[in-house]
This record gives structure tokens, C-alpha cells and sequence, in this order.
């Protein structure tokens, strides 16, 4: 006991100070922290162990004097130690009177106090750093009870959190965050508070009521705040970011990536999900429902003679017109061109067949077109087919059916409709008798893909032997399709990398045929959009080339602006891998949209192909001139050769070699015909 006495005392500081304040006494504990031998300070004034301000405002003097007065004083300060060090201490001087109640001097009482003092200041500090920040933080941040009264309410909220809201100060504090949550999204404020009261931190979406009524979607993140003493009110700290504008950019993109940029209809990739929805409910509910597929006749001649704007706007009206005239209920796509789409859930063949009698009607009645003089009559033919809960068929097999009614009303004649019917084998498009996946699947197995060839005629640069594939593909007929009525379908049914790979098969060992044979041609081969987004395709190149070994530059590859290339850093990065095997690049159709000017920027092409838009009418408009020179002064800035194409006359090659096109293509340079007809001789067939 007698040594924790000695210890505990050993902490103060304790002193008699005689009645003009010089010190008496001496303890172990003053000279522990003071640092002063008793013999050292016996004697002197105790205003030694005060800085040199408090000595020069008197502290000592009006310590003692109050001590006199009031017989005690308290008061807490910096000292200094003998050598010189300040420390913060706790300082008590009493008065001490006789039992006549004559002054005899003072006790006084010191301790060091050093470290509570920094912590003390530290907390403050730390507190004064967080009010600046929570009232002065471009975010919203509030302060949330989270037991008793005060649960899930703003026990209080900063600045930034009332202007987001739309309120004054302090008109937030004491609400509920759920009563300035939107309805919908309360049972999510609910679980966010239920899970800060266990303890655990919370971030969540939701949106928050603005004082106008209109919603502000936020970023709440709420983190509980610890109480090591239990002895606070137990509140979180909730931050609140105002997302509005994130949310409003991530709708558009959803709506973007669902819809067609030019109707604002559903695009072919939102169809495809829906349609698969609809089967699957009719097959689960046992429900009926149909498929309508629309084509418009004469649209091509309308995009020859008139343009591409004047097809645009009639796509457009199209498209409002399909919106107009079926149920709300109805689902309408564009699956590209002037290829529609509709899926009329609960509809019966008959239901279908009167919605498609009339929206011939209506096509027929907005599908005439008058330019100036010039008039052309666009209608469409439509294809239907029906199912219920007992057919056993995927979307894109009903998609198929509708393909085959499609056609066969097209065959009719056009300007109808009709409607698919499974007891009636002999119901078949013109073009073969299985569907349209079947046959272009057929077409690469079967090897019944053919390649046709069109040569590319120097006009300024130098002759050389250059031609362009042309993809054909033989039906059970022996008829020759051409590619404008399956490239479509191939994108459709995701056949077009199979397909790619085909033609460039044939091409590369075509060009190691004529290289053994001594003739100094290239050929070039059109891609698709999904081929340019598939990085595995480079390998599977270089493979090939390495077993067909052909000279650098003699592979052409051709991008055409309708090319639906996803990401054009992953379609640069395969042009590159492509350029270092030795392929060129050619960019087609140049001119005929912004796209050609986007892949320009980020992609690296050999030659320009000017679209032949503006090549059929060149000699006799002013317009396409000053296009086809601007295209010319584009290519030369960035050292790259052009192609025109259609080139119909000699006026027209003229004009193309004053202008400075580089090479020509067209039924008047040379009409497209079976390789062996157009390519020069080879002494043996080419393997497939």
C-alpha cells in the first residue's frame, strides 16, 4: 500500500510555497517531470515553471491572489521544465491559514497532463476536419440514427444534401430517409437501415423524392460509427451521390443497344430476346401467338433514283406506320434495310392475316415517292407464321417459316401476304426448298458456295491484274443466288464468320495457284463486321498462310461501311495483326454514310472504294464531282489509292482520270463472271 502511495505521488508535482510564492518543499514527483533538484530550487520563485508570456501577463501574481481570495484555484496551461521543454499540466494552489485563519503560505498541487492533452487536441482537430468537410463536401452526407426515436432519421444533414434535395437548412433534419425515398424504392431503404443496424455497411441505388416531387437517383453508402463506450446515440455516416445524370447516359445506351438508331423501333438483337419470351410463355401458358415479317418491294429503286436520304425517310415512315397500325400489345422491330418485323402475342392466323391486309393498305397508301418530277410506288409483301403451346419450334426456326412465307408472297406477285402453312410441304421460297439456315449451312458443308471475280481496271495507277471475289451460292436447282438475298439470313443465323472463312480459304489457295503459274495478280474479299470483331480470326489466318504461302499485298481485305464492327480498339488491333501477315485493307462503299468516316479515323486502309453513288451519274452532276474530287484529296493526305466503282461509260473513266482515281470497277471496265472465265488460265483446277 505504502508503495503505491509512493508511486501515485510520484505523478504530481506537489509543492509549499511560502507567502511571496518562493518554493519550500520539494517532492520526488516535481523532480521526476520537472526536472529540477530540490537543492536547485528551493528557495526560488515558482514562477520558474511559466513561460515567458504567462510571467509577462502576470499568472502567477493573479493565481496567488485568487488562491487568497477564494482559498483554492484550478487551472490548467503550459509549463516549462528545466530544460526548457513545455509540457501541459494541471495546476491546483490552495491557501493555507492557521487556526487563527492567518495566511501561511500555499500547496500546490501539478500534474503532467502532456499526452491527454495531445489527444484532446487531436480529437478536436479531427472534429473541426470533419465538420468543414461534412458542411462544405460537394456530396450529400448526413448523419442517420440508428436506435430509438432517432432510428432511420437524419439526426443531421449537410448543405449539399438539402440543395440536392431542393430544401433549406435544417429542414431535412429529424425526417426519415424513407419518407424522402420514392415509393417504389422504400422497401430498399428499409433493408439498407435493418442491415446498418447489425452493424453492417450498406451502398445501394436508389432514388430520393426532390422537394418538386421529381426523383434524383443517388449512390447511398452508409458506414455504422463505432462507440467504444456505448455512452453515444449509435448513428451511421451516410454519403449520397447524385447519379441523376449516370443513370439518364446508361438508359440511353440500353436504349441504343436495343434500338434501331434510325426508327427508334427494336433492333434485331432486342427481337431475338423477345421472341423468345413470347415462345416460351406460349409453350408455358399454353397461349397462341404470330410472327409477321415485312419486306418492302421497290425499295432498292427508290434508293438508286433517289438516294439514300429519300430511303432513309421512307424507312422512317415505315416505322411509324408499323407503330401506328398495331395493337399496343404488338412487338415491331427492324431487323435492317427494309426488313421488319412483328410479333403479335394472342393473335390467331386469322387475327394475323387482317392485321397484315392492313398494313398493306397503309404501306401502299405512304409508299408513294415523288421527287421533282420522278415517281416511284413502293409496297411490301409480308410473310406470317402461327404457333401455340404444342409447337415444338425455337425463334429462330418460326423466324425461318416466316422467311419461306415471305417469299412466296414475293413470288405471288407482291403487294401480299402469306401465311405459312406446316400441312403444305410445296410452300417454299423460289429460291430451294429448306429454310434459309439449312441452306446456308448447306452452302459451306456442302461446298455449294461458288466464287464469281470482277476485274479492278487502273485508271491513273499503273495497270495491274487486280480483282474483286464475288460471293454466289448454287441452290437444288442449280440456280445461282446472288449474295443480296442470304448475306441477310447469314448475319441473321450467325453464319457469316463460317462463310468469311470460306472465301478467304479459296482466296488465299487461288492466289497460290496463279503466284506458281507466274501471274502478278491480287485479289480482294469482302468481311463482315462479326469477323473484324474476332480476334481468334489473325490466327486462324496465319495458319492458313503458312500453308499457302503467298507474296505480301496480294490479299485485299475489304470493310464496307454497313460492316457492324462492335469495337473498333478490338478491330484495330486485328487490322494490325492482319497488315503484319501482308494483307491491305480497302474500305468500301466510301462516302455513302458518317460510318466510312469513323472507321477512317481508327482504322489504317491501302485504298478507298468511292461508293457508286456517286460514280453512276458523274459526267452530268456537278455534286458528285465535288464529292469524288474531296474523296481524291482525303486519300492523298493520307497516302491511300482509290477505287471508283460502277464506272458505266468513257466520259465517266475520263472525268475519274482527271479527277485522279487511282482504279476503276464496273460493268464497262468488266462485267463479273466464273473465275475461269475471268482470272487468267491455270493448267489445273484449285482445291477447295
Amino acid at each position: 500500500m505504502t508503495s503505491l502511495l509512493v508511486a501515485e505521488v510520484q505523478d504530481y508535482a506537489i509543492l509549499m510555497l511560502d507567502l511571496d510564492g518562493r518554493v519550500a518543499t520539494w517532492n520526488a514527483g516535481a523532480r521526476r517531470f520537472k526536472g529540477y533538484e530540490a537543492d536547485e530550487i528551493i528557495g526560488r520563485h515558482f514562477s520558474v515553471f511559466y513561460p515567458a508570456q504567462a510571467i509577462a501577463d502576470g499568472t502567477p501574481e493573479k493565481l496567488l491572489a485568487t488562491a487568497r481570495s477564494e482559498g483554492r484555484v484550478e487551472q490548467e496551461g503550459w509549463r516549462v521544465r528545466k530544460d526548457g521543454t513545455l509540457f501541459w499540466a494541471s495546476v491546483v494552489i490552495t491557501a493555507i491559514r492557521d487556526e487563527r485563519g492567518e495566511l501561511r503560505g500555499y500547496g500546490k498541487v501539478t500534474r503532467d497532463l502532456t499526452e491527454r492533452h495531445a489527444v484532446e487536441m487531436a480529437r478536436r482537430a479531427a472534429e473541426e476536419r470533419f465538420r468543414a468537410a461534412f458542411t462544405h463536401a460537394p456530396v450529400g452526407i448526413a448523419i442517420t440514427g440508428l436506435e430509438g426515436a432517432a432510428y432511420g432519421r437524419l439526426v443531421e444533414a449537410n448543405p449539399a444534401l438539402t440543395r440536392m434535395l431542393g430544401y433549406g437548412p435544417d429542414e431535412l433534419t429529424g425526417r426519415t430517409l424513407t419518407s424522402i425515398t420514392f415509393a417504389e424504392d422504400r422497401d430498399a431503404t428499409v433493408r439498407a437501415l435493418q442491415e446498418l443496424s447489425v452493424g453492417s455497411a450498406i451502398s445501394v441505388e436508389l432514388r430520393l423524392a426532390h422537394r418538386e416531387d421529381r426523383e434524383v437517383w443517388v449512390l447511398l453508402s452508409s458506414t455504422p460509427l463505432p462507440d467504444p463506450t456505448h455512452t453515444s446515440l449509435r448513428c451511421a455516416i451516410t454519403q449520397i451521390l447524385d447519379i441523376s445524370e449516370r443513370k439518364r447516359f446508361e438508359s440511353h445506351l440500353r436504349h441504343l443497344a436495343d434500338h434501331d438508331a434510325l426508327t427508334g423501333l427494336l433492333n434485331r438483337h432486342r427481337f431475338e430476346s423477345e421472341l423468345a419470351r413470347v415462345t416460351a410463355e406460349v409453350r408455358r401458358y399454353r397461349r397462341r401467338a404470330s410472327l409477321l415479317e415485312l419486306d418492302l418491294d421497290g425499295f432498292k429503286e427508290v434508293n438508286d433514283r433517289f438516294g439514300h436520304p429519300v430511303g432513309d425517310e421512307l424507312i422512317t415512315r415505315i416505322g411509324a406506320l408499323l407503330r401506328d397500325t398495331v395493337r399496343t400489345t404488338d412487338i415491331v422491330a427492324r431487323l435492317g434495310g427494309d426488313e421488319f418485323v412483328v410479333i403479335l402475342p394472342e393473335a390467331a392466323p386469322d387475327d394475323a392475316k387482317r392485321l397484315a391486309t392492313r398494313i398493306l393498305d397503309a404501306v401502299r397508301a405512304c409508299g408513294q415517292i415523288t421527287v421533282g418530277d420522278q415517281h416511284a410506288q413502293v409496297t411490301a409483301s409480308i410473310g406470317l407464321t402461327s404457333f401455340d403451346g404444342d409447337t415444338a419450334l425455337t425463334g429462330a426456326e418460326l423466324v425461318a417459316e416466316a422467311d419461306v412465307a415471305l417469299y412466296q408472297a414475293k413470288a405471288q406477285g407482291r403487294n401480299c401476304r402469306v401465311l405459312y402453312d406446316r400441312t403444305t410441304p410445296g410452300l417454299r421460297p423460289v429460291t430451294g426448298g429448306r429454310s434459309w439456315t439449312e441452306r446456308l449451312r448447306a452452302g459451306v458443308e456442302e461446298d455449294r458456295f461458288e466464287l464469281h471475280a470482277q476485274p479492278i481496271r487502273g485508271i491513273c495507277a499503273a495497270e495491274t491484274e487486280r480483282y474483286e471475289l464475288l460471293l454466289r451460292l448454287r441452290d437444288e436447282d442449280g440456280d445461282l443466288i446472288g449474295p443480296g438475298a442470304f448475306l441477310q439470313n447469314a448475319e441473321r443465323f450467325n453464319l457469316m464468320g463460317a462463310i468469311d472463312r470460306w472465301v478467304l480459304g479459296r482466296a488465299v489457295r487461288l492466289l497460290e495457284a496463279h503466284e506458281r503459274a507466274g501471274h502478278d495478280i491480287s485479289l480482294s474479299v469482302n468481311l463482315s463486321g462479326r469477323t473484324m470483331n474476332d480476334l481468334d480470326f489473325a490466327d486462324e489466318l496465319a495458319l492458313l498462310l503458312a500453308d499457302h504461302p503467298i507474296a505480301p499485298g496480294r490479299l485485299i481485305l475489304e470493310v464496307t461501311e454497313t460492316a457492324a464492327i462492335v469495337s473498333l480498339d478490338r478491330a484495330r488491333e486485328l487490322a494490325a495483326e492482319l497488315r503484319r501477315l501482308g494483307c491491305r485493307f480497302a474500305l468500301d462503299d466510301f462516302g455513302s454514310g458518317f460510318a466510312s468516316f469513323t472507321y477512317l479515323k481508327h482504322l489504317d486502309f491501302d485504298y478507298l472504294k468511292i461508293d457508286g453513288e456517286f460514280i453512276r451519274q458523274l459526267s452530268r452532276t456537278p455534286t458528285d464531282q465535288l464529292v469524288v474530287r474531296a474523296v481524291v484529296d482525303i486519300a492523298r493526305g493520307l497516302d491511300t489509292q482509290t477505287v471508283a466503282e460502277f464506272v458505266g461509260d468513257d466520259p465517266t473513266v475520263e472525268l475519274l482520270r482527271s479527277l485522279g482515281i487511282d482504279y476503276g470497277q464496273g460493268y464497262h471496265l468488266g462485267r463479273p463472271g466464273p473465275l475461269e472465265l475471268v482470272l487468267p488460265p491455270l493448267d489445273e483446277p484449285v482445291a477447295a
